[in-house]
C-alpha cells in the first residue's frame, strides 16, 4: 500500500503569499497570463454592489449558466462538461470515482497526479520522457507507455499533461489516438490535462471526446485567464462520465464571483486574441535574449513558460540560481524535484517585457 507523503510547498510554483502580501516579488514560478484579468472581469471587481451581492448570497447549487458559457466557447454540448474548484480538485474527483488499481503518469509532470493516486491507494507507474527527445512522448517513451498499457486493467488511468508541465511539449492527436485505442481494449481511461491548452488551442483533443468515451479532458481558467485565486476548472468528457462526476460533486463548489469573472473572460474575443499574440511576441524576445547568454539550454514548448537547463555552468545549479535571484525579488521554479529532471533544470513564466528584461539583467549578473 502506498503511503501518502507530500509537501505541497516543495512541489509547486506560485507560493508567492508565503513571502507575505505586498512583497514586491516578481513571480516567474507561476505561469499566469502577464496581461492579467480582462477589462470586463476587472469591471466586475470594481462594482461594489455586485461584489456584495455575490458575497451575501449563495451561488448556484450547480453552475448551469457558467457551463452554458463554456459550451458556447468550445462549441461542445453542455452535457459533456463538468466544473470543479480548479484542475487539482478535478484530478482528485476522477481518482476518487474510478478508484484505479493502477495509475500511469507520463513524466516529468504535475505532482498532484501522483498525490491523487497515493490518496486512492493506487499502484503508480512512471513513464519518463527524455531530454534527448525534447521531453516529447514519442519513440522510446511512447513505446514504454504502450507496453505498460498492455498490462493495466479496467478503470485504470493514464495521466498526460498536454502541453506538458514543466516542458511545454505537445502530444499530438495521432499519438493520442494510438493511446486511446490501446486503453479502450483494456477498459482503461486517458486523463488529458489541458490546463495550458488555451495558449495553443489548435492542438486540443477536446472534440475527440465525441468519439472516445475513455477520454477525460481537464481544462483550467487559472493560466490563460489569469484567475488562479478563484479556483475554477472543468472537464470535457463522455456524458456518462460527466453524470458520475455531477452526482458525486458537493453543492456550491463554484463561487458566484468566480463564475461571473470567468464568463466575462470567455466571451472577450479581443482579449483572447491579443493574449495569444502577446505571449508569442514576448516568448520570441525572451528566448533570443536567453540564448545570447550561452549558459542555458531552452526546451522548446507551446505554453507560456520555458523549461531551462543550465549548461557550461561550472559548479552552480538551479537551486543556487533560485536563491540568488530571490535576493533581487525574483522567484523562479526550481525543477530538480520533478521526476526525470535533475538540479540543473528550472522553469520561468513569460511575464511583461520589463520584468523579463529585469530577469535577463540578473541572470547576466549571476553568471558573470
Amino acid at each position: 500500500m502506498n503511503k501518502v507523503s507530500f509537501n505541497a510547498s516543495l512541489y509547486h510554483g506560485g507560493n508567492i503569499l508565503s513571502y507575505g502580501c505586498n512583497n514586491g516579488i516578481i513571480d516567474f514560478s507561476a505561469n499566469i497570463n502577464p496581461a492579467g484579468l480582462c477589462k470586463n472581469a476587472v469591471k466586475i471587481l470594481k462594482d461594489f454592489k455586485k461584489i456584495r451581492f455575490f458575497t451575501e448570497n449563495y451561488p448556484e447549487t450547480y453552475p448551469k449558466s457558467f457551463i452554458k458559457t463554456l459550451s458556447d466557447y468550445h462549441n461542445i454540448d453542455k452535457k459533456f462538461i463538468h466544473t470543479g474548484a480548479g484542475a487539482t480538485d478535478l484530478i482528485f474527483n476522477i481518482t476518487d470515482i474510478f478508484k484505479p488499481a493502477t495509475v500511469v503518469i507520463v513524466e516529468p509532470s504535475f505532482a498532484e497526479y501522483e498525490r491523487a493516486a497515493l490518496v486512492s491507494q493506487s499502484k503508480i507507474i512512471h513513464i519518463n520522457t527524455h531530454h534527448s527527445e525534447g521531453f516529447e512522448l514519442k519513440e522510446k517513451s511512447l513505446s514504454s507507455l504502450l507496453e505498460c498499457i498492455n498490462k493495466i486493467g479496467e478503470n485504470d488511468l493514464v495521466f498526460i499533461s498536454n502541453p506538458s508541465n514543466p516542458a511545454g511539449t505537445i502530444t499530438f492527436k495521432n499519438t493520442l489516438t494510438e493511446i486511446l485505442n490501446r486503453l479502450k481494449k483494456r477498459g482503461a481511461f486517458l486523463v488529458l490535462d489541458e490546463s495550458f491548452m488555451d495558449f495553443c488551442e489548435e492542438f486540443s483533443a477536446k472534440h475527440m471526446t465525441k468519439y472516445y468515451d475513455n477520454l477525460i479532458v481537464i481544462r483550467s481558467l487559472t493560466k490563460f485567464f489569469a484567475m488562479p485565486g478563484q479556483r475554477l476548472g472543468y472537464i470535457i468528457a463522455d456524458r456518462r462520465i460527466i453524470k458520475k462526476l455531477t452526482e458525486t460533486t458537493a453543492p456550491w463548489k463554484a463561487t458566484s464571483l468566480g463564475t461571473e469573472i470567468a464568463s466575462a473572460s470567455l466571451i472577450d474575443a479581443e482579449y483572447i486574441l491579443n493574449t495569444v499574440k502577446l505571449i508569442d511576441k514576448l516568448k520570441k524576445d525572451l528566448r533570443a535574449k536567453i540564448e545570447r547568454l550561452k549558459t542555458f539550454q531552452i526546451i522548446p514548448g507551446m505554453a507560456n513558460f520555458f523549461l531551462l537547463k543550465i549548461i557550461n555552468s561550472g559548479e552552480f545549479n538551479a537551486l543556487d540560481l533560485k536563491n540568488y535571484l530571490i535576493k533581487s525579488r525574483i522567484l523562479i521554479r526550481y525543477c530538480g524535484n520533478y521526476r526525470s529532471l535533475n538540479d540543473k533544470y528550472f522553469r520561468i513564466a513569460i511575464r511583461k517585457k520589463s520584468e523579463n528584461n529585469y530577469l535577463i539583467k540578473k541572470l547576466k549578473e549571476f553568471i558573470s
